[in-house]
């Protein structure tokens, strides 16, 4: 399934839907960019504009967690928005995939 879905309607209108933001996917996506372009969890935040340090990798584990919790806080848009376009159509750079 495609991340992003970009349509052009009969009249010329141009859409685009993403994916549905949820922590399962957010995990799957942030995963997927790590293993694509063979980089640990601080290369992934320094790709989404973020501090590569422990609090930027910390806080992509919040995005992950049960919404009930109190260390859970939310994703913001744009950064889902970019992580998904970041992922599309990315195939792994270096081996094979096992």
């Amino acid at each position: 399934m495609s991340a992003i879905q970009i349509t052009v309607s009969d009249d010329g209108k141009v859409s685009v839907s993403y994916e549905k933001k949820t922590r399962e996917n957010i995990g799957r996506r942030l995963q997927q960019l790590e293993e694509c372009l063979n980089i640990d969890k601080y290369g992934v935040a320094y790709l989404l504009n973020m501090q590569p340090n422990e609090s930027g990798v910390r806080l992509m584990k919040r995005w992950q967690t049960d919404p009930s919790l109190a260390s859970f806080q939310e994703m913001p848009e744009h950064k889902w928005k970019l992580l998904l376009t970041l992922v599309e159509g990315q195939t792994p750079l270096i081996g094979d995939k096992k």
